[in-house]
């Protein structure tokens, strides 16, 4: 790799450069750069390749050069929320931080996936003090056996235009187990 003196870490790429100037051996050290060309922001850019400015990013503005990027996805996924094996599921996501690319914060962009979530935290919040009430249980069980009881409580938490197949086996299930836990 490189000998001692050497001002860059061991870890890094060295490299040296000896000029031939006469009888003067001087061994210089040249900084290690590198310039990544390409199109990373996920949509096209109306400025000519030509024209562009390079952008400077390094671990202190890290995240304003993804702010200011814009970057986004649109794409189509397989849709695995239903049984449905051919069906798709659009999805827009945008980044303005790199905690944006975390599963949570992608999950939360997709409409139909915080849904879940926020059913999720609803059942985990049954697990705390009206878990342990018998009564509780035994009200929330029966309204899970009735149909109608099932659709007038999808109708006051908002979830009557979601897939009603998936929350309904999704509350049913997970909400009995939770409470059981």
């Amino acid at each position: 790799m490189s000998k001692e003196g050497s001002v860059a870490p061991k870890e890094r790429i060295n490299i040296k450069y000896i000029p031939a100037t006469g009888d003067v051996q001087a061994e210089i050290e040249l900084p290690f750069k590198t310039l990544v060309v390409g199109d990373f922001k996920g949509h096209s850019e109306d400025t000519p390749l030509e024209e562009r400015s390079v952008v400077q990013i390094d671990k202190n503005n890290f995240e304003s050069v993804i702010r200011e990027s814009e970057l986004n996805l649109s794409t189509t996924v397989k849709n695995k929320l239903i049984d449905d094996e051919n069906a798709e599921l659009p999805i827009e996501l945008s980044f303005k931080s790199l905690a944006d690319f975390s599963p949570d914060n992608v999950a939360t962009q997709v409409p139909e996936l915080n849904k879940l979530i926020e059913l999720r935290e609803a059942l985990v919040a049954l697990k705390g003090p009206l878990g342990n009430i018998p009564a509780f249980r035994d009200r929330l069980q029966s309204i899970m056996n009735s149909e109608e009881s099932r659709e007038k409580l999808l109708a006051e938490l908002n979830l009557v235009n979601v897939e009603k197949k998936i929350i309904i086996s999704s509350l049913s299930r997970r909400c009995l187990s939770v409470i059981k836990i």
